[in-house]
């Protein structure tokens, strides 16, 4: 429905609405997806953009409107994305920088649990960055409801250790945001933590853990499901833990591990 609606407004510029199907044409339908490109639209929402207007397009025909052939639709060839995730050590190595910073007022004391709970929550709690944003205190007991994609609500288990955490981090805060993740600075103590707060921190803080490569938060996430699966978890358990509607989008992280497995076979002295 979404997508119609904005095929809708693309029709709306050149004079037609998405109700008038016999005037819409397969150019009108190829500008309206190499506009979405320009946008820096991904491969696989401008497939699915096509998926859903040519299922309306059929609809149309299957009620004797006279619309164009579905079939000159051709969908694009998706290109397989590359998973960036840290290794075990380089993971270890950044949540032992978060923990054992040095710091030397109350106000970096708040700072640093702060940190280290995002960063605990992205690697142990398999968080999206706009799900972390927005966790409200009120939600956290022994789990913890989170808004996911298009407003569903999911729901995860915290354990013990970022459980510690939380608590003491709200035991030492003095405001009374409604929020988990708030902004410490002096002018701005009780405003939530933005999406782009978030990256800033990750970003700035992961250079000085002698961390070689670029860290976003999102990889965190990519971290927590290699790592499951290099312990040989079962890839539907973490499917289930990621909140994949799709088999196929967890099966994404096999390659990660598939290039490793390929990297041990090499090892094999041969005769």
């Amino acid at each position: 429905m979404r997508t119609l609606k904005k095929f809708d407004n693309y029709l709306i510029w050149i004079w037609k609405r998405v109700e008038q199907c016999e005037a819409i044409d397969p150019v009108d339908l190829e500008n309206f997806i190499l506009e979405n490109k320009n946008n820096w639209i991904a491969t696989r929402t401008l497939n699915n953009y096509l998926s859903w207007i040519k299922t309306y397009i059929n609809y149309c025909a299957m009620h004797w409107y006279k619309v164009f052939d579905t079939r000159q639709i051709i969908f694009a060839k998706e290109v397989k994305r590359k998973i960036e995730a840290l290794s075990e050590e380089e993971a270890e190595q950044l949540y032992n920088y978060f923990k054992n910073i040095v710091v030397y007022s109350k106000r970096w004391e708040l700072i640093k649990i702060r940190n280290l709970l995002m960063v605990s929550l992205f690697l142990y709690c398999w968080l999206r960055i706009s799900e972390l944003s927005w966790i409200k205190i009120k939600d956290i007991q022994e789990y913890m409801q989170i808004v996911w994609k298009w407003w569903e609500r999911r729901t995860i288990v915290i354990m013990e250790e970022e459980m510690k955490l939380i608590n003491y981090y709200l035991f030492i805060r003095k405001d009374k945001s409604e929020y988990l993740f708030v902004n410490h600075c002096n002018n701005y103590k009780t405003s939530r933590l933005s999406n782009t707060a978030i990256q800033t921190i990750i970003r700035d803080w992961w250079k000085r853990a002698w961390i070689k490569h670029w860290i976003f938060p999102h990889m965190l996430r990519h971290t927590f499901a290699t790592l499951l699966l290099r312990k040989h978890a079962n890839i539907y358990h973490i499917q289930q833990l990621l909140w994949h509607k799709n088999l196929n989008t967890t099966q994404i992280y096999l390659s990660v591990v598939n290039t490793e497995l390929k990297e041990t076979q090499e090892k094999l002295p041969r005769f």
